[in-house]
């Protein structure tokens, strides 16, 4: 991981409370959010499609997972 991109989590991080709930963050993000490791994220938490070749979760999907609430479908 390049500097730029630890730059790039970093400041999602500082502002992840500010984020709406359809933002979409990478699977660093969230490892770091929840306190588990990265292949825990990309084996078991619900993700969406960016392009073909990115995926990422949704802010409100963490938050509801966060509150153990029902994930929405």
């Amino acid at each position: 991981m390049s500097s730029n991109d630890t730059n790039n989590i970093a400041d999602i991080l500082r502002r992840f409370d500010e984020l709406p709930d359809d933002a979409v963050v990478p699977s660093s993000v969230t490892a770091k959010v929840h306190g588990v490791s990265e292949r825990t994220v990309r084996r078991t938490y619900p993700f969406v499609w960016l392009s073909p070749n990115r995926k990422g979760h949704r802010v409100g999907t963490l938050r509801a997972m966060s509150r153990a609430e029902k994930l929405p479908t």
